[in-house]
């Protein structure tokens, strides 16, 4: 998981950050199921969406996005990431 700083909901997830998150999970993650989460704030409301990145080999990584509302509590915007990653 790395919190961002930037905003998704006015730019695309850059590749610098795709690269990053494809370092941390082939060391991190299990090979059989690759997967990295983007958390960064977002006004307003909770978004979400789903990156998949492929290779010539097939299925890279999936990177989940999340814009967390900066209007909800800290308890609030946990139990909404745990819900979306269940």
């Amino acid at each position: 998981m790395d919190a961002k700083y930037k905003r998704y909901d006015r730019h695309g997830v850059s590749a610098a950050d795709v690269h990053q998150l494809l370092t941390y999970s082939s060391g991190y993650a299990s090979a059989d199921a690759p997967t990295a989460v983007i958390v960064h704030s977002q006004p307003g409301s909770h978004t979400q969406r789903t990156l998949q990145v492929r290779g010539p080999k097939g299925l890279l990584d999936v990177i989940h996005v999340l814009g967390v509302d900066t209007r909800s509590t800290p308890e609030q915007a946990t139990a909404w990431i745990g819900s979306v990653l269940r």
